[in-house]
């Protein structure tokens, strides 16, 4: 089984990268001005609007630039990604075993790098997960963004369109590594960086043996979901909160 064979331009493949930027850096900015205005619904300094912007203006963007760029190039998903309907069952299939088999591999490898940094920071959204004083409603919101909306657009970008462009360029090993490294730096955290550029690479053999981008996302959803339900399993009570 090989990936689908769609090349895609470089120059769209650019503009695309451009536009998801661009439109990340819009988030930033209004996040910056939520804190200029001291818009801080959550506690020690986390605050969900600023989390929640974000994750609008980046992996929520992303399906809005890849749905337009999948019309530019007058190419449907299915087409795009292998995700005709006689591949779907051995993709799921593949997804849920390579999630069960890489979660307790992620938190080793996420358990070394703490051991290794000492004192490392967590990512904002996990921060925010440990406190056990959000409402049930920023609960959910983040529970659907990182289950059902992250992975199809990092997906779709990282591995339906970045990958097989390096690949088919001739560069099938920069692929995998620039690919995985990207995705990994993404995420903004050093501690989760291994794991992170590890669970790429399994990612796009997923994607490789598959023929399907449907595998890598399912993989990618049961994975966030893994870690959602731990982190929702391990709250702590909410600090008081301390004016310094």
């Amino acid at each position: 089984m090989v990936i689908p064979e769609t090349r895609w331009s470089f120059e769209a493949v650019l503009r695309l990268a451009a536009s998801i930027i661009a439109t990340a850096c819009v988030g930033v900015v209004l996040a910056g001005w939520l804190e200029s205005k001291e818009i801080k619904p959550a506690a020690n300094g986390f605050e969900f609007a600023q989390m929640a912007v974000m994750a609008v203006f980046l992996q929520g963007a992303m399906l809005v630039w890849i749905g337009l760029f999948l019309r530019e190039n007058k190419v449907s998903r299915s087409e795009a990604f292998g995700l005709a309907a006689a591949r779907q069952p051995k993709a799921v299939q593949m997804g849920v075993v390579a999630a069960l088999l890489f979660v307790p591999v992620a938190l080793g490898l996420q358990h070394l790098s703490a051991l290794l940094m000492k004192h490392p920071e967590a990512q904002e959204m996990v921060e925010v997960l440990r406190r056990g004083d959000l409402p049930w409603w920023e609960r959910l919101f983040i529970g659907i963004f990182a289950v059902l909306v992250a992975p199809p657009a990092e997906e779709a970008v990282f591995r339906g369109i970045l990958y097989p462009t390096i690949k088919q360029s001739g560069y099938p090993r920069a692929a995998v590594w620039v690919t995985s490294l990207f995705f990994a730096g993404m995420h903004f955290n050093v501690a989760s960086f291994v794991p992170l550029a590890a669970f790429s690479i399994l990612l796009i053999y997923l994607y490789e043996k598959t023929g399907s981008l449907l595998a890598p996302i399912t993989a990618h959803s049961l994975f966030n979901y893994a870690n959602f339900v731990f982190l929702m399993l391990a709250v702590t009570p909410a600090s008081p909160i301390t004016v310094k």
